[in-house]
Protein backbone atom coordinates (compact mmCIF):
# COMPACT_ATOMS: atom_id res chain seq x y z
CA UNK A 1 0.00 0.00 0.00
CA UNK A 2 1.15 3.46 -0.73
CA UNK A 3 0.65 5.13 2.39
CA UNK A 4 1.55 8.37 1.25
CA UNK A 5 -1.26 8.36 -1.26
CA UNK A 6 -3.96 7.32 1.50
CA UNK A 7 -3.33 9.19 4.68
CA UNK A 8 -0.48 11.71 4.08
CA UNK A 9 -0.40 12.25 0.67
CA UNK A 10 -1.77 13.58 -2.75
CA UNK A 11 -4.75 11.85 -4.36
CA UNK A 12 -8.28 12.91 -4.99
CA UNK A 13 -9.31 12.58 -2.19
CA UNK A 14 -7.29 15.29 -0.95
CA UNK A 15 -8.33 17.14 -3.71
CA UNK A 16 -12.10 16.80 -2.68
CA UNK A 17 -11.12 17.83 0.81
CA UNK A 18 -9.35 21.27 -0.29
CA UNK A 19 -12.42 21.19 -2.71
CA UNK A 20 -14.60 21.43 0.37
CA UNK A 21 -12.18 23.48 2.58
CA UNK A 22 -12.54 26.28 0.18
CA UNK A 23 -16.19 27.44 1.24
CA UNK A 24 -15.39 28.20 4.77
CA UNK A 25 -11.87 29.52 4.30
CA UNK A 26 -13.14 31.74 1.60
CA UNK A 27 -15.82 32.94 3.79
CA UNK A 28 -13.22 33.96 6.92
CA UNK A 29 -11.45 35.99 4.15
CA UNK A 30 -14.30 37.55 3.67
CA UNK A 31 -15.32 38.33 7.57
CA UNK A 32 -12.25 38.81 8.27
CA UNK A 33 -11.23 42.53 7.73
CA UNK A 34 -14.76 43.70 6.79
CA UNK A 35 -14.61 46.33 9.47
CA UNK A 36 -12.56 48.05 6.67
CA UNK A 37 -15.48 48.96 4.87
CA UNK A 38 -18.04 48.36 7.89
CA UNK A 39 -16.46 51.29 9.42
CA UNK A 40 -14.78 52.97 7.02
CA UNK A 41 -14.03 56.78 7.20
CA UNK A 42 -16.87 58.63 6.01
CA UNK A 43 -16.39 62.55 4.70
CA UNK A 44 -18.49 64.72 6.57
CA UNK A 45 -18.91 68.14 7.66
CA UNK A 46 -20.77 70.66 9.79
CA UNK A 47 -24.44 70.72 9.51
CA UNK A 48 -25.50 74.42 9.51
CA UNK A 49 -28.79 75.38 10.67
CA UNK A 50 -28.41 79.09 9.55
CA UNK A 51 -27.78 77.90 6.21
CA UNK A 52 -29.91 74.29 5.65
CA UNK A 53 -33.38 72.16 6.61
CA UNK A 54 -32.51 69.30 8.62
CA UNK A 55 -33.23 67.17 5.49
CA UNK A 56 -29.44 66.37 5.39
CA UNK A 57 -29.05 64.88 8.22
CA UNK A 58 -30.98 61.86 7.33
CA UNK A 59 -29.74 61.65 3.83
CA UNK A 60 -26.78 61.93 1.60
CA UNK A 61 -26.64 65.58 0.20
CA UNK A 62 -26.82 66.13 -3.59
CA UNK A 63 -23.23 67.78 -4.63
CA UNK A 64 -24.88 71.39 -4.74
CA UNK A 65 -26.04 70.73 -1.24
CA UNK A 66 -22.49 68.89 -0.34
CA UNK A 67 -20.43 72.07 -0.92
CA UNK A 68 -22.83 74.91 -0.92
CA UNK A 69 -22.06 78.64 -2.01
CA UNK A 70 -22.63 79.32 1.66
CA UNK A 71 -19.80 76.83 2.91
CA UNK A 72 -17.25 80.25 1.94
CA UNK A 73 -18.08 81.33 5.13
CA UNK A 74 -19.69 78.90 7.00
CA UNK A 75 -17.56 76.07 7.13
CA UNK A 76 -13.99 75.64 8.12
CA UNK A 77 -11.91 74.36 5.19
CA UNK A 78 -9.34 71.52 6.32
CA UNK A 79 -11.74 70.83 9.73
CA UNK A 80 -14.34 68.94 9.46
CA UNK A 81 -15.44 69.33 12.96
CA UNK A 82 -15.22 73.15 14.01
CA UNK A 83 -17.21 75.74 12.57
CA UNK A 84 -17.06 79.51 12.48
CA UNK A 85 -19.36 81.23 15.61
CA UNK A 86 -22.53 82.55 14.12
CA UNK A 87 -24.01 85.77 15.35
CA UNK A 88 -27.16 86.91 13.92
CA UNK A 89 -28.62 83.70 12.74
CA UNK A 90 -28.55 84.94 9.23
CA UNK A 91 -26.86 82.91 6.36
CA UNK A 92 -24.57 85.59 5.17
CA UNK A 93 -21.12 86.54 5.56
CA UNK A 94 -21.30 89.07 7.79
CA UNK A 95 -23.01 86.70 9.76
CA UNK A 96 -20.15 84.52 10.86
CA UNK A 97 -17.15 84.95 13.09
CA UNK A 98 -13.91 83.25 11.24
CA UNK A 99 -11.79 84.35 14.43
CA UNK A 100 -13.93 82.16 16.71
CA UNK A 101 -14.10 78.43 16.41
CA UNK A 102 -16.93 76.69 17.74
CA UNK A 103 -17.30 72.35 17.74
CA UNK A 104 -19.87 71.14 15.64
CA UNK A 105 -22.81 69.54 17.54
CA UNK A 106 -24.18 67.52 14.29
CA UNK A 107 -22.99 66.49 10.93
CA UNK A 108 -23.70 65.86 7.16
CA UNK A 109 -22.48 62.81 5.58
CA UNK A 110 -21.35 62.46 1.86
CA UNK A 111 -22.95 59.09 2.15
CA UNK A 112 -24.57 56.44 4.32
CA UNK A 113 -22.61 53.20 3.31
CA UNK A 114 -20.87 52.47 6.81
CA UNK A 115 -21.30 52.61 10.86
CA UNK A 116 -19.99 56.16 11.16
CA UNK A 117 -22.56 57.59 9.60
CA UNK A 118 -25.20 55.26 10.96
CA UNK A 119 -23.91 56.26 14.44
CA UNK A 120 -23.03 59.55 14.01
CA UNK A 121 -18.95 58.72 14.85
CA UNK A 122 -18.01 61.96 13.32
CA UNK A 123 -14.83 63.57 14.64
CA UNK A 124 -14.52 60.49 16.91
CA UNK A 125 -11.80 58.49 15.05
CA UNK A 126 -10.92 56.60 18.09
CA UNK A 127 -14.37 54.93 17.83
CA UNK A 128 -14.31 54.01 14.73
CA UNK A 129 -10.86 52.59 14.67
CA UNK A 130 -11.94 50.53 17.68
CA UNK A 131 -14.07 48.69 15.74
CA UNK A 132 -10.81 46.92 14.30
CA UNK A 133 -9.14 46.71 17.13
CA UNK A 134 -12.45 45.30 19.18
CA UNK A 135 -12.43 42.16 16.27
CA UNK A 136 -9.00 41.44 16.16
CA UNK A 137 -8.90 41.32 20.35
CA UNK A 138 -11.97 38.61 19.75
CA UNK A 139 -9.26 36.96 17.26
CA UNK A 140 -7.11 36.53 20.70
CA UNK A 141 -9.75 35.20 22.71
CA UNK A 142 -10.66 32.52 20.06
CA UNK A 143 -7.74 30.94 19.74
CA UNK A 144 -7.57 28.84 23.15
CA UNK A 145 -11.20 28.56 23.11
CA UNK A 146 -11.17 27.04 19.62
CA UNK A 147 -8.15 25.18 20.11
CA UNK A 148 -9.66 23.49 23.10
CA UNK A 149 -13.02 22.60 20.82
CA UNK A 150 -10.88 21.23 17.92
CA UNK A 151 -8.74 19.13 20.22
CA UNK A 152 -11.61 17.81 22.62
CA UNK A 153 -14.64 17.41 19.88
CA UNK A 154 -12.47 16.82 16.39
CA UNK A 155 -10.91 19.12 13.56
CA UNK A 156 -14.44 19.05 12.00
CA UNK A 157 -16.48 20.23 14.72
CA UNK A 158 -14.13 23.24 15.60
CA UNK A 159 -14.80 24.56 12.07
CA UNK A 160 -17.93 23.83 11.81
CA UNK A 161 -18.80 25.49 15.62
CA UNK A 162 -16.57 28.46 14.53
CA UNK A 163 -18.44 29.03 10.66
CA UNK A 164 -21.62 29.18 11.32
CA UNK A 165 -20.99 30.48 14.77
CA UNK A 166 -19.94 33.44 13.36
CA UNK A 167 -22.68 33.59 10.53
CA UNK A 168 -25.40 33.73 13.10
CA UNK A 169 -23.68 36.26 14.99
CA UNK A 170 -22.82 38.09 11.91
CA UNK A 171 -26.13 38.43 10.46
CA UNK A 172 -27.52 39.86 14.42
CA UNK A 173 -25.07 42.62 14.31
CA UNK A 174 -26.75 43.77 10.80
CA UNK A 175 -29.48 44.76 13.25
CA UNK A 176 -27.06 46.43 16.04
CA UNK A 177 -29.37 49.43 16.86
CA UNK A 178 -26.44 51.46 18.32
CA UNK A 179 -22.80 51.93 18.73
CA UNK A 180 -21.97 49.82 21.65
CA UNK A 181 -24.10 46.66 20.71
CA UNK A 182 -22.47 46.90 17.32
CA UNK A 183 -19.03 46.37 19.24
CA UNK A 184 -20.67 43.79 21.36
CA UNK A 185 -21.56 41.46 18.18
CA UNK A 186 -18.39 42.60 16.73
CA UNK A 187 -16.51 41.06 19.78
CA UNK A 188 -19.03 38.07 19.43
CA UNK A 189 -18.96 36.77 16.16
CA UNK A 190 -14.43 37.26 15.89
CA UNK A 191 -14.37 34.72 18.59
CA UNK A 192 -16.66 32.20 17.00
CA UNK A 193 -15.16 33.25 13.67
CA UNK A 194 -11.43 33.58 13.45
CA UNK A 195 -10.51 30.13 14.63
CA UNK A 196 -11.85 28.80 10.81
CA UNK A 197 -8.74 29.02 9.15
CA UNK A 198 -6.62 27.50 11.74
CA UNK A 199 -9.39 24.22 12.00
CA UNK A 200 -9.30 24.05 8.57
CA UNK A 201 -5.09 24.64 8.21
CA UNK A 202 -4.52 21.79 10.74
CA UNK A 203 -7.40 18.84 9.45
CA UNK A 204 -5.36 19.71 5.67
CA UNK A 205 -2.11 19.19 7.21
CA UNK A 206 -3.36 15.94 9.00
CA UNK A 207 -4.77 14.76 6.00
CA UNK A 208 -1.52 15.85 4.09
CA UNK A 209 1.17 15.39 6.11
CA UNK A 210 3.43 18.07 8.08
CA UNK A 211 6.02 17.52 4.70
CA UNK A 212 3.16 19.07 2.93
CA UNK A 213 2.31 22.50 4.33
CA UNK A 214 3.81 24.63 2.06
CA UNK A 215 1.25 22.94 -0.60
CA UNK A 216 -1.54 23.26 2.17
CA UNK A 217 -0.66 27.08 3.12
CA UNK A 218 -0.92 27.30 -0.88
CA UNK A 219 -4.69 25.64 -1.59
CA UNK A 220 -5.92 27.69 1.61
CA UNK A 221 -4.55 30.76 1.11
CA UNK A 222 -6.02 31.29 -2.67
CA UNK A 223 -9.70 30.99 -1.29
CA UNK A 224 -8.54 33.02 1.33
CA UNK A 225 -7.49 36.07 -0.97
CA UNK A 226 -10.78 35.46 -2.91
CA UNK A 227 -13.01 36.52 -0.19
CA UNK A 228 -10.81 39.62 0.78
CA UNK A 229 -11.84 40.50 -2.96
CA UNK A 230 -15.24 39.16 -2.36
CA UNK A 231 -15.44 41.72 0.71
CA UNK A 232 -14.60 44.57 -1.50
CA UNK A 233 -16.76 43.45 -4.65
CA UNK A 234 -20.22 42.67 -2.18
CA UNK A 235 -19.10 45.61 -0.57
CA UNK A 236 -19.49 47.88 -3.85
CA UNK A 237 -22.41 45.97 -4.85
CA UNK A 238 -24.51 46.89 -1.79
CA UNK A 239 -24.00 49.65 -0.76
CA UNK A 240 -24.99 49.57 2.81
CA UNK A 241 -22.92 47.63 5.51
CA UNK A 242 -26.44 46.34 7.19
CA UNK A 243 -27.15 44.93 3.24
CA UNK A 244 -23.39 43.69 2.78
CA UNK A 245 -23.43 41.82 6.54
CA UNK A 246 -27.40 40.14 5.11
CA UNK A 247 -25.72 38.52 1.95
CA UNK A 248 -22.89 37.93 2.77
CA UNK A 249 -23.46 35.87 6.78
CA UNK A 250 -25.97 33.46 5.76
CA UNK A 251 -24.01 31.32 2.95
CA UNK A 252 -22.37 30.62 6.38
CA UNK A 253 -25.14 28.06 7.49
CA UNK A 254 -24.35 25.60 4.77
CA UNK A 255 -21.25 24.65 7.04
CA UNK A 256 -23.82 22.36 9.25
CA UNK A 257 -23.95 20.16 6.53
CA UNK A 258 -19.98 19.56 6.66
CA UNK A 259 -20.39 17.27 9.74
CA UNK A 260 -21.41 14.77 7.14
CA UNK A 261 -19.81 15.97 4.37
CA UNK A 262 -16.30 16.82 5.54
CA UNK A 263 -14.00 14.01 6.69
CA UNK A 264 -12.34 14.00 10.16
CA UNK A 265 -8.52 13.84 11.00
CA UNK A 266 -7.21 10.54 10.88
CA UNK A 267 -4.37 11.85 13.33
CA UNK A 268 -7.42 12.82 16.12
CA UNK A 269 -9.45 9.83 15.48
CA UNK A 270 -6.02 8.01 16.39
CA UNK A 271 -4.79 9.90 19.06
CA UNK A 272 -8.69 9.68 20.58
CA UNK A 273 -8.59 6.50 20.42
CA UNK A 274 -11.43 5.77 18.13
CA UNK A 275 -9.61 3.34 16.01
CA UNK A 276 -12.79 1.89 14.01
CA UNK A 277 -13.63 5.11 12.83
CA UNK A 278 -10.22 5.92 11.83
CA UNK A 279 -10.08 2.44 9.91
CA UNK A 280 -13.31 3.43 7.85
CA UNK A 281 -11.56 6.89 6.75
CA UNK A 282 -8.44 5.77 6.07
CA UNK A 283 -10.64 2.55 3.99
CA UNK A 284 -12.70 5.75 2.16
CA UNK A 285 -9.84 7.81 1.24
CA UNK A 286 -8.00 4.87 -0.29
CA UNK A 287 -10.76 3.83 -2.26
CA UNK A 288 -11.37 7.42 -3.48
CA UNK A 289 -7.15 7.47 -4.30
CA UNK A 290 -7.70 3.68 -6.25
CA UNK A 291 -4.96 2.52 -3.43
CA UNK A 292 -5.38 -1.40 -2.42
CA UNK A 293 -5.43 -1.86 1.53
CA UNK A 294 -4.54 -4.72 2.94
CA UNK A 295 -5.01 -5.41 6.37
CA UNK A 296 -1.46 -5.96 7.76
CA UNK A 297 -0.42 -2.86 5.53
CA UNK A 298 -3.58 -0.81 7.53
CA UNK A 299 -1.85 -2.28 11.02
CA UNK A 300 1.12 -1.51 10.65
CA UNK A 301 0.70 2.67 9.31
CA UNK A 302 -1.81 2.86 11.77
CA UNK A 303 0.85 1.94 14.93
CA UNK A 304 3.09 4.20 12.87
CA UNK A 305 0.90 7.41 13.12
CA UNK A 306 0.23 6.18 16.84
CA UNK A 307 4.27 5.91 17.65
CA UNK A 308 5.02 9.28 18.03
CA UNK A 309 2.52 9.63 20.71
CA UNK A 310 4.07 6.64 22.78
CA UNK A 311 7.67 7.89 22.33
CA UNK A 312 6.43 11.55 23.74
CA UNK A 313 5.07 9.64 26.61
CA UNK A 314 8.22 7.74 27.57
CA UNK A 315 10.78 11.05 27.52
CA UNK A 316 11.01 12.50 30.79
CA UNK A 317 8.94 15.81 30.28
CA UNK A 318 11.13 19.19 31.18
CA UNK A 319 9.12 22.56 32.11
CA UNK A 320 9.17 25.12 29.18
CA UNK A 321 9.93 27.75 31.68
CA UNK A 322 13.14 25.91 33.06
CA UNK A 323 13.78 25.35 29.37
CA UNK A 324 13.30 28.94 28.61
CA UNK A 325 15.80 29.63 31.52
CA UNK A 326 18.24 26.87 30.74
CA UNK A 327 19.27 27.06 26.71
CA UNK A 328 19.59 30.63 25.36
CA UNK A 329 19.36 29.36 21.55
CA UNK A 330 15.05 28.84 22.78
CA UNK A 331 15.64 32.18 24.30
CA UNK A 332 17.07 33.75 21.19
CA UNK A 333 14.61 32.04 19.06
CA UNK A 334 11.35 32.54 21.01
CA UNK A 335 12.09 36.13 20.69
CA UNK A 336 13.11 36.49 17.34
CA UNK A 337 10.06 34.82 16.42
CA UNK A 338 8.07 36.81 18.46
CA UNK A 339 9.07 40.10 17.30
CA UNK A 340 8.86 38.73 13.58
CA UNK A 341 5.24 37.34 14.38
CA UNK A 342 4.31 40.83 15.87
CA UNK A 343 5.77 42.78 12.53
CA UNK A 344 4.87 40.93 10.24
CA UNK A 345 0.66 40.59 11.80
CA UNK A 346 1.20 44.44 12.30
CA UNK A 347 1.95 45.00 8.85
CA UNK A 348 -0.19 42.60 6.89
CA UNK A 349 -3.54 44.00 8.97
CA UNK A 350 -2.69 47.36 8.99
CA UNK A 351 -1.63 47.42 4.92
CA UNK A 352 -5.27 45.91 4.69
CA UNK A 353 -6.71 49.09 6.92
CA UNK A 354 -4.93 51.73 5.20
CA UNK A 355 -6.07 50.53 1.49
CA UNK A 356 -8.76 53.54 1.76
CA UNK A 357 -5.69 56.07 2.05
CA UNK A 358 -4.58 54.78 -1.95
CA UNK A 359 -5.73 57.56 -4.69
CA UNK A 360 -8.69 56.03 -6.49
CA UNK A 361 -11.67 53.46 -5.92
CA UNK A 362 -11.34 52.16 -2.24
CA UNK A 363 -13.16 49.10 -3.68
CA UNK A 364 -10.66 48.33 -6.73
CA UNK A 365 -7.50 49.39 -3.84
CA UNK A 366 -8.62 46.46 -1.70
CA UNK A 367 -9.19 43.84 -4.53
CA UNK A 368 -5.94 44.32 -5.58
CA UNK A 369 -4.42 44.12 -2.70
CA UNK A 370 -5.99 40.88 -2.27
CA UNK A 371 -4.80 39.66 -5.85
CA UNK A 372 -2.02 40.82 -4.35
CA UNK A 373 -1.42 37.74 -1.91
CA UNK A 374 -1.95 35.22 -4.73
CA UNK A 375 1.85 35.50 -6.49
CA UNK A 376 3.13 35.60 -3.03
CA UNK A 377 1.88 32.57 -2.24
CA UNK A 378 3.21 30.87 -5.48
CA UNK A 379 6.02 32.35 -5.03
CA UNK A 380 6.92 30.91 -1.50
CA UNK A 381 5.68 27.31 -2.83
CA UNK A 382 8.24 27.37 -5.40
CA UNK A 383 11.22 29.17 -3.56
CA UNK A 384 10.56 27.88 0.24
CA UNK A 385 12.05 24.48 -0.46
CA UNK A 386 15.17 25.86 -3.12
CA UNK A 387 15.62 29.16 -1.72
CA UNK A 388 15.89 28.38 1.92
CA UNK A 389 13.45 29.30 4.85
CA UNK A 390 15.93 32.50 6.14
CA UNK A 391 16.64 33.94 2.89
CA UNK A 392 12.94 34.04 1.73
CA UNK A 393 11.81 35.78 4.86
CA UNK A 394 14.64 38.00 4.41
CA UNK A 395 14.00 38.92 1.56
CA UNK A 396 9.87 39.68 2.01
CA UNK A 397 10.67 41.84 4.81
CA UNK A 398 12.82 43.84 3.11
CA UNK A 399 10.87 44.02 -0.22
CA UNK A 400 8.14 45.04 2.28
CA UNK A 401 10.34 47.51 3.93
CA UNK A 402 11.81 49.50 0.99
CA UNK A 403 7.96 49.41 -0.64
CA UNK A 404 6.33 51.13 1.86
CA UNK A 405 9.28 53.56 3.22
CA UNK A 406 9.79 54.47 -0.82
CA UNK A 407 5.87 55.77 -1.04
CA UNK A 408 6.43 59.19 1.61
CA UNK A 409 9.35 59.67 -0.84
CA UNK A 410 7.21 59.60 -3.89
CA UNK A 411 6.51 63.62 -5.45
CA UNK A 412 2.88 64.64 -5.98
CA UNK A 413 1.32 63.02 -8.67
CA UNK A 414 2.92 59.35 -8.33
CA UNK A 415 -0.22 58.21 -7.31
CA UNK A 416 0.22 55.25 -9.84
CA UNK A 417 3.47 54.14 -8.62
CA UNK A 418 2.35 54.82 -5.07
CA UNK A 419 -0.36 52.38 -5.67
CA UNK A 420 2.21 49.78 -7.33
CA UNK A 421 4.37 49.91 -4.10
CA UNK A 422 1.85 49.71 -1.91
CA UNK A 423 0.70 46.23 -3.67
CA UNK A 424 4.28 44.96 -3.73
CA UNK A 425 4.81 46.06 0.39
CA UNK A 426 1.04 43.30 0.77
CA UNK A 427 3.22 40.64 -1.77
CA UNK A 428 6.28 40.80 1.08
CA UNK A 429 4.17 40.86 3.70
CA UNK A 430 2.15 38.27 2.40
CA UNK A 431 5.42 36.13 1.64
CA UNK A 432 6.64 37.17 5.10
CA UNK A 433 3.54 35.38 7.05
CA UNK A 434 3.17 32.44 5.15
CA UNK A 435 6.77 31.74 5.20
CA UNK A 436 6.32 31.88 9.28
CA UNK A 437 4.32 29.25 9.81
CA UNK A 438 6.47 26.85 8.53
CA UNK A 439 9.89 28.69 9.38
CA UNK A 440 9.13 28.94 13.31
CA UNK A 441 7.46 25.16 13.43
CA UNK A 442 11.10 23.78 12.58
CA UNK A 443 12.82 25.95 14.48
CA UNK A 444 11.46 24.59 17.73
CA UNK A 445 11.85 20.91 18.92
CA UNK A 446 9.05 18.25 18.50
CA UNK A 447 8.24 18.29 22.29
CA UNK A 448 7.21 22.08 22.23
CA UNK A 449 6.64 23.09 18.77
CA UNK A 450 2.63 23.10 18.88
CA UNK A 451 3.16 24.74 22.02
CA UNK A 452 5.53 27.52 20.71
CA UNK A 453 4.07 28.03 17.19
CA UNK A 454 0.54 28.54 19.35
CA UNK A 455 2.74 31.25 21.46
CA UNK A 456 4.10 32.67 18.50
CA UNK A 457 0.89 33.00 16.68
CA UNK A 458 -0.55 34.72 20.11
CA UNK A 459 1.84 37.44 19.92
CA UNK A 460 0.73 38.23 16.78
CA UNK A 461 -2.54 38.51 17.06
CA UNK A 462 -1.07 41.86 19.70
CA UNK A 463 0.26 42.86 16.37
CA UNK A 464 -3.53 42.66 14.49
CA UNK A 465 -4.98 44.44 17.45
CA UNK A 466 -2.66 47.32 17.18
CA UNK A 467 -2.77 47.59 13.54
CA UNK A 468 -6.95 49.10 13.12
CA UNK A 469 -5.08 51.83 14.96
CA UNK A 470 -2.62 53.21 12.65
CA UNK A 471 -5.22 55.89 11.22
CA UNK A 472 -4.86 57.53 14.08
CA UNK A 473 -1.13 58.47 13.26
CA UNK A 474 -2.18 60.25 10.05
CA UNK A 475 -2.74 63.07 12.61
CA UNK A 476 1.26 63.32 12.75
CA UNK A 477 2.10 63.81 9.15
CA UNK A 478 -0.15 61.61 6.16
CA UNK A 479 3.33 60.43 5.64
CA UNK A 480 3.86 58.23 9.33
CA UNK A 481 1.55 55.37 9.45
CA UNK A 482 2.96 54.19 5.99
CA UNK A 483 6.78 54.93 7.16
CA UNK A 484 5.95 52.64 10.21
CA UNK A 485 4.55 50.39 8.74
CA UNK A 486 8.03 50.09 6.93
CA UNK A 487 10.06 50.21 9.49
CA UNK A 488 8.76 47.26 11.08
CA UNK A 489 9.76 44.63 8.55
CA UNK A 490 13.42 46.42 8.54
CA UNK A 491 13.65 45.35 11.82
CA UNK A 492 12.36 41.85 11.48
CA UNK A 493 15.27 41.35 8.31
CA UNK A 494 18.10 42.42 10.86
CA UNK A 495 16.69 40.14 13.19
CA UNK A 496 16.69 36.79 10.68
CA UNK A 497 20.48 36.79 11.25
CA UNK A 498 20.26 35.88 14.84
CA UNK A 499 18.46 32.32 13.63
CA UNK A 500 19.91 29.44 11.48
CA UNK A 501 18.16 28.14 8.08
CA UNK A 502 16.28 25.19 8.75
CA UNK A 503 16.17 24.02 4.91
CA UNK A 504 17.90 20.85 4.89
CA UNK A 505 18.43 19.75 8.24
CA UNK A 506 16.95 17.59 10.49
CA UNK A 507 14.34 18.96 13.00
CA UNK A 508 15.70 19.71 16.60
CA UNK A 509 13.53 16.72 18.96
CA UNK A 510 14.78 18.15 22.47
CA UNK A 511 15.91 21.65 23.96
CA UNK A 512 19.29 20.56 24.22
CA UNK A 513 19.50 20.14 20.11
CA UNK A 514 18.92 23.77 20.32
CA UNK A 515 21.86 24.79 22.36
CA UNK A 516 24.67 22.59 19.85
CA UNK A 517 26.87 24.81 18.10
CA UNK A 518 26.54 22.70 15.13
CA UNK A 519 22.91 23.97 14.75
CA UNK A 520 23.33 27.87 15.57
CA UNK A 521 26.61 28.28 13.45
CA UNK A 522 25.12 27.94 10.43
CA UNK A 523 22.88 31.94 11.76
CA UNK A 524 26.41 32.97 10.46
CA UNK A 525 27.11 33.93 7.07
Amino acid sequence: MDRECVASGWGRWQARLAALLALPVLLTGMYGTNYVFLAAHTPHRCHIPECEDNSSLSAAPEAARWAPEWGIWALREGDECVRPRPRGGLCDRVSFDNSTLDRCYSHVYRHRSSIVSEFDLACQEWKRTLVGTVHNVGMLVSLPIMGYVSDRWGRRAALVMSGTGAGVLGLCKSFAGSYPLYLVMEFSETVFGASVYPAAFVLMIEWLGVEQRILASLLLGVPLAAGAASLALLDYVTGYWRTWARFAYPPSFLLVLYLWLLPESVRWLLANGRIDEAVAAVKRAARVNGVAVPEDAMQRMLEADRLPEKVAVAVEEESLFRAFLKYGALRRRLCVCFAWWASAVFVFYGLAVRSHALAGSAHANYALLAAAELPALVLNTLLLDRAGRRPLLTFAFLLTSVALIAIPCLPEGAAGVGTTLFLAGKAGATMALNALYLYTAELFPTRARQRLLAACSTCGRIGAILAPQMPLLAAYGAWVPTAVLGALPLLSAALTRLVPDTLGRALPDSFADLDTSATDLSAAP
